[in-house]
């Protein structure tokens, strides 16, 4: 049987059908930010993977080996792959952790579990009297965890209130998945374990365990988002990170051009990019903005056009679609590629 993460590379390989490299997958997984990959995990239905797992290319090389072997897979060309029928089987019964959305809580996973683990750390130890080494070593979060703690004096209530809302809200997660979280928090008589180690006790794959527990941080976010009067201390920790918009930085300033008003050109002359660049970011921009509108790039007829090919031909390379279409550009192809993602579908 393949292990826990050979099955995630096969989950993917299904899902590329055999249009993406093993390279396609490392960047995903690994959440690079470049507009290829961010818009592939849309186009693709694989956002909610999106940074959940720190893998080596060899990993992924060494798992195409086998899965190929096991004939789960075939080869295309290259490092291109499809997967047989009997791959297709392998996954009948295959699922992720349901709270799992990588691209949307990519720009805050790891700040608020850095600040939420060194919190819960100080506050015990400060309520026992005790002192201690931080687990969290990097300047941003010791400032601002530092910070929190001056604007909120009584350590003995803090820990209280905190401990109430921890429970809240795992009260409404299974044992196994509270486990995972508690079990990685370090206090003043205990250190946390790391994912190895949790994975050891569990008698699970670490990849399992590790996105159960990106699982139960993406639930946290996802909680104190929609119910922050019910959750203050916890929202408070991601309050300054949280946004309604994931885009990347720059895609960000192009963003504000175009809310002026800016045509492509004029933005591509302000910041200093190439015209290639900016389309990037309108892409990036219709991909997670639903009510972002594509119109001055392209009509509706041609957006109808672009994806009754794209259906017909069951492919999103744009190379074949191209092919099929003589008056459209690689740009409005990706555009109506991007406006089609429609959330994570079926995992």
């Amino acid at each position: 049987m393949p292990s826990y993460l050979a099955k995630v590379v096969l989950f993917c390989l299904s899902r590329l059908n055999g249009e993406r490299s093993l390279a396609a997958i490392y960047h995903l997984l690994n959440g690079k930010k470049s507009a290829q990959t961010l818009q592939d995990s849309k186009w693709y239905h694989l956002d909610f993977l999106f940074g959940t797992l720190a893998v080596q290319k060899s990993e992924i090389l060494h798992i195409a080996n086998r899965l190929e072997h096991e004939r789960l897979i075939e080869r295309i060309d290259n490092d291109t792959y499809k997967v047989t029928e009997k791959g297709e089987a392998a996954l009948a019964q295959f699922s992720f952790p349901a709270y799992l959305n990588g691209l949307r809580y990519v720009n805050e996973t790891e700040a608020f579990w850095r600040r939420l683990s060194l919190l819960v750390q100080t506050i015990s130890n400060l309520v026992h009297e005790t002192t201690f080494e931080p687990i969290q070593r990097d300047e941003e979060t010791l400032l601002f965890v530092k910070r929190w703690l001056l604007s909120r004096r009584n350590a003995a209530a803090l820990a209280q209130s905190l401990y109430e809302e921890l429970h809240r809200l795992l009260s409404r997660l299974d044992e196994k998945e509270a486990n995972v979280f508690v079990w990685r928090l370090t206090s003043y008589e205990r250190i946390g374990l790391t994912n190895e180690q949790v994975a050891l006790v569990l008698q699970e794959d670490p990849a399992y365990t590790q996105l159960l527990f990106q699982h139960v941080l993406h639930f946290f976010l996802k909680t104190t988002e929609k119910e922050s009067h019910r959750f203050p201390l916890l929202f408070s920790l991601r309050a300054d990170l949280y946004e309604t918009i994931p885009l990347t930085s720059s895609t960000k300033k192009t963003y504000e051009l175009l809310q002026q008003g800016r045509t492509l050109d004029e933005i591509a002359r302000i910041r200093r990019l190439k015209r290639s660049t900016i389309e990037d970011h309108i892409v990036e921009i219709a991909a997670n903005i639903p009510h972002f509108s594509i119109a001055p790039f392209l009509s509706e007829e041609k957006r109808q056009q672009i994806m009754r090919v794209a259906e017909k031909l069951r492919t999103k390379k744009l190379r074949m679609i191209k092919e099929a279409l003589e008056d459209v550009s690689y740009f409005q192809i990706r555009l109506a590629l991007a406006k089609r993602g429609d959330g994570d579908g079926d995992r």
